[in-house]
């Protein structure tokens, strides 16, 4: 990979923006980004009016996420491909967590192929960002990249943020990752990997793992009674 410039991701991102700014249905071509700039009346340089810093470039990112149900599935792939160059140029971590996080806006062949490059970043505000990405898409392989941070990332906190979406994933084939995480997990991983089967499976076995177990092998184990608010309110703060 060669030298990643702050500059050439902010032309990339101000060249994806500027989809929208009039350039209708016309290919995007990455090599010529300034053509997409709409006041840009100079010859093209590093200096772009509008998108200098990183602050502008995330704003201009929160812009590609808020306008991604406007576009047709062509627009979705160059803007996707766009962002997907933008990531691996990209030096600034917070920054490529933004990407990853447009990306979802624009699912296709190529967003998860950034995905399975976002799970493997070095940085794990990256990749709690991807685990936050993957929740929202209906795909097999979304939980097939979860499963394999919760079992093994060496952060504690991508770890996690991946049992939390295999939860918010609503999907069953989440179960056997919660399941390792439950038996594999230290205190704080299997508190949050039953809350995750509790949002997934809508049972109800309070912070007992060996009912979750039970469960998880196919039993059929009595529903935890609460009788302290202290319990609800408790859940309801670790969830946030």
């Amino acid at each position: 990979m060669g030298a990643r410039t702050p500059s050439y991701c902010c032309r990339l991102i101000v060249g994806l923006v500027g989809l929208w700014a009039g350039a209708g249905c016309e290919a995007l071509d990455l090599t010529d980004p300034g053509r997409f700039w709409p006041f840009q009346k100079e010859p093209f340089t590093d200096q772009v009016p509008g998108v200098s810093t990183p602050k502008q470039r995330r704003e201009a990112l929160r812009q590609l996420s808020a306008r991604a149900s406007l576009a047709g599935p062509e627009e979705k792939q160059r803007i996707a491909d766009g962002l997907a160059q933008a990531y691996r140029q990209e030096e600034d971590a917070s920054l490529r967590a933004e990407i990853v996080r447009t990306l979802a806006q624009y699912p296709t062949q190529t967003t998860m192929q950034m995905f399975r490059q976002a799970v493997t970043d070095p940085e794990a505000e990256v990749r709690i960002a991807a685990c936050e990405a993957l929740a929202r898409l209906d795909a097999p392989e979304a939980v097939e990249l979860l499963a394999s941070l919760v079992r093994g990332d060496m952060d504690p906190d991508v770890r996690l943020a991946a049992v939390r979406a295999l939860g918010q994933s609503k999907d069953q084939r989440a179960k056997e990752a919660l399941k390792y995480a439950l038996i594999h997990g230290d205190p704080a991983l299997q508190r949050r990997a039953m809350l995750a089967l509790k949002e997934l499976t809508g049972q109800d076995f309070g912070g007992n793992a060996k009912k979750w177990l039970e469960y998880l092998e196919g039993g059929h184990p009595e529903p935890e009674r609460r009788l302290w608010i202290a319990d609800r309110l408790r859940d309801l703060w670790e969830a946030l």
